[in-house]
């Protein structure tokens, strides 16, 4: 299972990569044109129970709850890498297990892209489900796409 560190000042590099901004599972995209911005996220500012909560997939990338509802126990879910790693489901069982169990929260949810084809397989083998689709929700490749919107609820 691929293991998550807290974030260090060391790691910002990380942070900024040829992902799609906001997805679930951001994952390179193919042949990204070299002069487009990198997609980014901010470094956490320090404070105690933010609304963030940061850690990183050392030498590839980072895993982000954001927007986190402490009431209702929810947060969405952004991950960002600069390389696919061997072991895909295993950062996303990661993900959700921090999320459930060291943040307990109760609902995990993210945005995802089907025109840049993520591996839905293993988004489906950790527990998450497509919930709503956003039609043409974002420009991508030239054209107007679909985004969805997939969730995990915490079953124990």
């Amino acid at each position: 299972m691929t293991r998550l560190r807290g974030y260090r000042g060391t790691d910002r590099g990380l942070l900024a990569g040829p992902w799609l901004p906001g997805e679930l599972l951001g994952l390179p995209v193919a042949g990204r044109p070299p002069l487009a911005e990198p997609a980014a996220v901010a470094e956490p500012d320090g404070t105690e129970g933010g609304p963030d909560e940061l850690c990183i997939v050392p030498d590839t990338g980072f895993v982000r709850w954001t927007g986190i509802d402490w009431v209702n126990r929810r947060a969405r879910l952004e991950i960002g890498l600069h390389r696919r790693p061997d072991d895909l489901p295993g950062l996303l069982a990661a993900a959700v297990e921090h999320g459930f169990h060291g943040l307990n929260l109760h609902r995990l949810y993210g945005w995802v892209t089907p025109a840049a084809q993520p591996p839905a397989a293993a988004l489906a083998a950790c527990g998450f489900r497509r919930e709503a689709v956003a039609p043409e929700g974002m420009w991508f490749d030239g054209r107007a796409v679909d985004r969805e919107i997939w969730g995990a609820v915490r079953r124990d």
